[in-house]
């Protein structure tokens, strides 16, 4: 509790993995829900909560034998802390090896984030930090996604406001090349916001490395975020939500569709917090 007698209600998560089928091959409202791997969750006090998952396969027979997601490993840890001055919300992910559908691959997933709030702060906007994150060894089939990120953005996720200043701060030639990341138009001076969300991506540029299949082949789509591969679906990357002072990251988010259709994500997490009176 801060000297005024103020205190804080903590709010971080993290989940290393997560997925839903409802389609294998011509079977279709089928329900295969895997359940939420790694999971880590504060408690309103803070403290410190910690996800492990290891070897995790998730296999079928009908209508033929194929494992739906597998995971060598996942670790995630959510902690909140009350310091002398500040309040801190720290998360954290961190997955390796995940194979989905027996198709993408995915070497390794990092997420991480910190919120330090100041106990005198007299609005919900803090501090927002990283270690970095990444996304290494995407593959779908011979084709290898090298994943560029630019974390700055994230940064100015103390509020959505705060996030909409970042914005319209930077040159006419940043926003020119960066406004697919935050779905706006390239001469815009404001963010795109959708029911009090603003949403962008960590994603500077992707780079596509290997030989295509012609059959299914493998793009960027014009966000520059999104990749379409031909017998799998869309694979969405380094999404950001910021409502309010509230902030989420996924860093792979899947739509799946073709011989597997369903939805999934690697790497996701979130933050917030709010004061109380005694």
């Amino acid at each position: 509790m801060s000297p005024s007698g103020k205190y804080f209600i903590f709010s971080g998560n993290a989940v290393g993995a997560a997925a839903q089928f409802h389609k294998l091959d011509q079977l279709q409202n089928l329900n295969h829900v895997i359940p939420t791997l790694g999971a880590s969750a504060l408690p309103g006090t803070g403290g410190l909560s910690k996800g492990h998952a290891a070897n995790y396969c998730y296999a079928v027979d009908q209508p033929r034998k194929r494992t739906l997601l597998a995971v060598r490993r996942i670790d995630t840890k959510a902690e909140g802390l009350t310091l002398a001055d500040r309040w801190e919300t720290d998360v954290e992910a961190e997955i390796e090896a995940v194979d989905v559908l027996e198709k993408l691959e995915i070497g390794l997933v990092k997420l991480h984030f910190n919120s330090s709030r100041k106990m005198d702060s007299e609005n919900c906007e803090a501090t927002i930090s990283t270690k970095g994150s990444r996304i290494e060894g995407l593959r779908m089939g011979s084709v290898e996604a090298k994943i560029i990120l630019d974390e700055e953005p994230l940064q100015y996720t103390s509020s959505k406001e705060n996030l909409a200043d970042y914005y319209r701060k930077q040159s006419s030639g940043w926003r020119s090349a960066n406004a697919r990341r935050f779905g706006t138009l390239p001469d815009a001076a404001a963010v795109r916001e959708v029911n009090g969300t603003v949403k962008f991506s960590l994603v500077r540029e992707i780079q596509l490395i290997g030989k295509q299949d012609p059959e299914h082949e493998v793009r960027v789509q014009a966000d520059g975020y999104t990749i379409k591969w031909d017998g799998f679906g869309r694979i969405i990357l380094g999404e950001v939500f910021v409502k309010c002072c509230d902030r989420r990251v996924t860093m792979v988010r899947l739509h799946m569709g073709s011989d597997g259709g369903g939805s999934g994500s690697v790497g996701d997490g979130s933050s917030n917090g709010q004061t109380g009176t005694n």
